[in-house]
């Protein structure tokens, strides 16, 4: 099929059977949520508050989707909710049958003419904290993290299209069912003196929070003193029933985790990750998953020194416009 007889146009409310068909066609790897339904598009993107249909182009052959872009905006540094100015390329695909003719690029051009409308100066493909605003539970695990390795025409291609990587965010697991806990003395000495404690609280109740996170179902995990106190150590726990099918186990997802800057160094974050490790193996839990930007070294030695192993890297880009 010749790229000129493709037509492309903004998405319609009927088109999300045909973009969930293509989306199982396109072998996206690892990172991305097989055997899901048009409700999981509907809850994690179509239904999600910011969401604009100029932003997610389809490319069409006749009137069957053979790919598409979706292009959106990143929190601004509130959290109150978009900034037009972090445009960011959320996802892109062309059905195998149909790559290798130019699509994918007219498809990044598309989406750069929105975002370009939009005040954007500095687009960034791949979605990454905080611009990251569709996909979640999606692709890339329990939290945004770029283009996946295991996505492997990503990279190509978005250099090709004049992007350059610079971030890399690293994914990593523990399997509950063979993974013991490390033995540590200092994690010995502080379950002497601290507990575990659950809460449905979050952390934050911001917009950009709310919007994403606040309608999925999701526990706060804290490590509190016995004698009563503020909690030393947090970090909230999903669900990622969106990946049974793909991993073939029950998982769930570590995000947010949070320690007083004082109180660092001092073992709590690596108390915490082996109670809540502990606590999801009881409750039947075979995978967790936590990830971490290449610019946290703590964080990196944290999960490893916890039991975690890296399955996948993901990378952000970046492309500067005029």
């Amino acid at each position: 099929m010749s790229c000129e007889l493709i037509a492309y146009r903004h998405f319609r409310n009927g088109d999300p059977p045909q973009l969930l068909k293509l989306w199982h066609e396109c072998g996206l790897g690892r990172g991305a949520a097989f055997g899901i339904t048009c409700d999981a598009l509907d809850l994690l993107i179509f239904s999600v508050q910011y969401f604009d249909a100029r932003g997610l182009i389809v490319a069409l052959d006749g009137e069957r989707v053979v790919g598409f872009v979706h292009a959106g905006f990143g929190s601004n540094d509130t959290g109150s909710g978009i900034s037009p100015e972090r445009g960011v390329i959320c996802m892109i695909m062309v059905h195998p049958d149909y790559r290798r003719q130019g699509i994918g690029r007219q498809l990044v051009e598309q989406a750069e003419k929105y975002l370009l409308a939009a005040g954007t100066t500095q687009i960034q493909a791949g979605s990454a904290p905080p611009r990251d605003p569709f996909y979640l539970l999606l692709y890339g695990g329990c939290q945004a993290a770029g283009f996946l390795e295991s996505d492997p025409l990503a990279d190509p291609f978005f250099q090709a299209v004049g992007y350059l990587p610079v971030e890399q965010r690293f994914v990593y697991h523990r399997d509950l069912k063979t993974t013991s806990d490390p033995i540590d003395f200092r994690i010995l000495g502080n379950r002497r003196t601290l507990q575990l404690q659950i809460t449905d609280k979050p952390r934050t109740l911001a917009p950009w929070w709310v919007t994403r996170l606040g309608q999925l179902e999701s526990i706060r995990f804290q490590e509190v003193p016995k004698r009563g106190g503020a909690a030393l150590a947090e970090l909230t726990c999903i669900g990622l029933e969106t990946y049974t099918h793909t991993w073939k186990a029950r998982a769930a997802g570590l995000i947010d985790l949070f320690v007083p800057q004082e109180l660092r160094r001092k073992g709590y974050a690596k108390t915490l990750l082996l109670d809540v490790c502990r606590r999801l193996r009881e409750e039947q839990v075979d995978i967790v998953e936590m990830q971490v930007s290449e610019t946290n070294p703590a964080g990196i030695g944290l999960l490893q020194t916890a039991g975690f192993k890296k399955v996948d890297t993901g990378h952000v880009y970046l492309k500067q416009l005029a």
